[in-house]
């Protein structure tokens, strides 16, 4: 390292982690501040340190890709509401299961005892005999919809069945739907000083699916194979935009934990593993896709917002030291298990290799 950008790298070292000092600790602008460096020197110092890249803040509310579909009942969400702290109210019902379209945004809610693999078999019959079925049904990862019986049933019913990969945003349409159908319910609820449903839920659905909707500009019961195309193009007819990718193939990256609600703010918030861009997607927004440290790719694609680059690492932290065994002349060598990474990745290191951790 040349002898300016070493002396820049000690005073960026000294000012970020004396903790007494202004701007320790902190983020890029308040190293900035205090050091008087350039934000971009600041910037690339920081993505080498631990310190800093797990703790980064993660965005949570960014664009996403579209759900494009081909016409009506191309592609349905479903999702179950969880209701079981009023069963005693609602002759033992414990969920409600609700599918929407994606072009025509109709919604259907059937009620559960218990969500069984029969027990959803029975509540989609319900539904299709109405006289409409899906080509595509998407959900979450919930194991209720993975069951055999339930998979059996779609597949004599020639619905495909696939899941959202991303744990943070899960059937997005379904969920916001959910959230419409609660405000509903609890608005009742509040209007009748009661928390039982059972009668009321089918016409509250008859609403929602009367009412207009503002993306379709109608309601979801006016759409129909006549009118599909005009809608389609409403959703989708117009010109979009991709922006650039802001990260290439070969750059390290973490990703955004999923978030819990239990989970305290300051926790870490990316993962210790690091992976690398294996593609650039040009989607809109662009998308990427990874690969772990054996080469192997991961399920799904990631967005920007939910990837952070990060320096190649020169020290990785071990979690655990598991054996030990001699190694050439007087050293030994160690099994260790690496921190933030599955145990397919643990493997012997020589002795001169440890060193005390510092960041």
């Amino acid at each position: 390292m040349p002898v300016k950008k070493k002396k820049v790298a000690e005073k960026l070292r000294r000012r970020y982690y004396e903790s007494q000092l202004p701007g320790s600790l902190g983020g890029v602008e308040a190293l900035r501040r205090t050091t008087r460096q350039e934000q971009k020197q600041v910037e690339k110092w920081l993505t080498f340190q631990d310190t800093y890249t797990l703790h980064k803040p993660v965005r949570r509310k960014f664009t996403r890709r579209r759900i494009i579909v081909g016409g009506i009942d191309h592609q349905w969400q479903a999702d179950l509401i969880d209701v079981r702290a009023l069963r005693k109210d609602n002759d033992g019902f414990t969920y409600l299961l609700t599918c929407i379209d994606v072009l025509s945004k109709h919604a259907w809610v059937v009620p559960l005892k218990d969500k069984t693999g029969a027990s959803l078999v029975t509540a989609f019959k319900s539904i299709f005999v109405r006289g409409r079925q899906p080509l595509r049904l998407q959900t979450d990862k919930g194991s209720e919809f993975k069951n055999k019986v339930f998979q059996d049933f779609l597949d004599k019913t020639k619905v495909h069945f696939f899941v959202t990969e991303n744990d943070d945003i899960k059937a997005s349409m379904a969920e916001r739907f959910n959230r419409t159908l609660k405000d509903k319910l609890w608005r009742y609820f509040t209007r009748t000083s009661s928390v039982r449903y059972v009668e009321v839920l089918a016409k509250l659905v008859r609403g929602y699916n009367h009412s207009y909707h503002r993306s379709i500009k109608k309601a979801p019961a006016d759409v129909t194979i006549a009118n599909q195309e005009e809608v389609w193009q409403r959703l989708y007819g117009g010109p979009t935009l991709s922006k650039p990718p802001k990260l290439n193939i070969g750059d390290r990256v973490r990703i955004s934990k999923t978030r819990r609600v239990f989970k305290k703010g300051y926790m870490p918030s990316w993962t210790e593993e690091l992976f690398t861009i294996s593609q650039v997607k040009t989607t809109t927004p662009v998308t990427y896709v990874l690969k772990d440290d054996h080469g192997e790719e991961l399920l799904g694609t990631f967005y920007e917002q939910e990837l952070q680059k990060v320096g190649e690492k020169e020290i990785y932290r071990i979690e655990a030291v598991l054996e030990q065994r001699p190694g050439k002349g007087k050293q030994k060598e160690y099994l260790v298990k690496w921190l933030g990474y599955d145990p397919s990745f643990n493997s012997w290191i020589p002795q001169t290799a440890l060193t005390p951790y510092t960041d």
